[in-house]
């Protein structure tokens, strides 16, 4: 199968062909290069690594990249975009609770712990691609992160015993504060990410 990289025909060795071998000497490309790897196309059908790892046959694939960089440059500020966003809807739901409209306030908070994940999925991420230690660009990152798990998992206490009241007393008090402290820590690591293109 003819393998492309960003419109170039690929020639070094692929190994065997397969599209196992085909995806390690394009991620080893990427490595080497600084890049990532956004889009497979098939054939002229988009799939995912997993998908064209099982593929077992075909006439081209081309693989689009980006820089590491301006991915992670891109993702950061999408999240930094995201906090305010956040933790204005954390303060909605901690209202919803106080005002006694529960269904709201509970299915908002689904969509809020989504979010949250979200963001700090992508600070990790973002993290581990510009090979930075969290804890490297400002002090107590860990202490933070811990801080946060425990609110949570306070939340999730405080709502099986149903106590909404208290809910929205933790959402206000420590979860959005700690948000808007690792706000900080996201706006740091793209700072460092852009001074060191």
């Amino acid at each position: 199968m003819k393998t492309y990289i960003d419109g170039q025909e690929y020639t070094d060795d692929i190994g065997n062909g397969s599209a196992l071998s085909i995806l390690s000497a394009v991620r080893r490309r990427m490595t080497e290069t600084g890049r990532v790897v956004t889009e497979i196309r098939l054939d002229d059908v988009v799939m995912d690594e997993d998908a064209f790892s099982g593929v077992s046959g075909g006439l081209a694939v081309y693989f689009t990249s980006r820089p590491v960089r301006e991915l992670v440059l891109e993702s950061l500020d999408e999240a930094i975009k995201y906090i305010p966003r956040l933790t204005r809807g954390l303060d909605e739901i901690a209202l919803h609770f106080e005002k006694n409209e529960l269904a709201i306030g509970e299915g908002k908070l689904a969509d809020g712990a989504e979010g949250l994940d979200w963001l700090l999925q992508v600070f990790q991420k973002c993290s581990a691609l510009l090979a930075v230690d969290a804890d490297s660009i400002g002090l107590g990152f860990s202490d933070l992160q811990n801080s946060l798990g425990d609110s949570i998992n306070f939340l999730g206490a405080l709502h099986s015993e149903k106590q909404y009241l208290k809910m929205a007393l933790c959402v206000r008090q420590k979860l959005v504060p700690e948000i808007e402290k690792f706000s900080a820590h996201v706006q740091r690591l793209r700072d460092l990410a852009s001074s060191t293109q």
